[in-house]
C-alpha cells in the first residue's frame, strides 16, 4: 500500500527541510509497512525552496517536486 503526501509550498526555505525529515520520521517509525511518496508543489517561490527540495529529491526517490510557473494560490497549487 502506498500513501501520497502532498505539501504545497511557497517561500518555505526556512521550514522545508524540517517538513521532509518529520514526514520521513513519521513514516519510518509509525507506518513502516507503508510505502510513501512526498510530493511538493511549489507555488513559484522566490527563495531557495526549490533548490532544497531538489537536493533531497536527488537522494530520495520518494520525494517529488512540481513547480508552478506562477503563483496560483494555495488551493489551486495542489491540483
Amino acid at each position: 500500500m502506498k500513501i501520497s503526501i502532498i505539501t504545497p509550498c511557497y517561500n518555505e526555505a526556512d521550514n522545508i527541510e524540517n517538513c521532509i525529515l518529520e514526514v520521513r520520521n513519521v513514516m519510518e517509525d509509525q507506518l513502516p509497512s507503508y510505502e510513501y511518496e512526498h510530493i511538493f508543489t511549489d507555488n513559484a517561490s522566490k527563495d531557495n525552496t526549490v533548490e532544497i527540495i531538489r537536493k533531497f529529491a536527488n537522494k530520495d526517490h520518494r520525494i517529488k517536486l512540481t513547480i508552478n510557473s506562477r503563483n496560483v494560490g494555495p488551493f489551486k497549487n495542489m491540483w
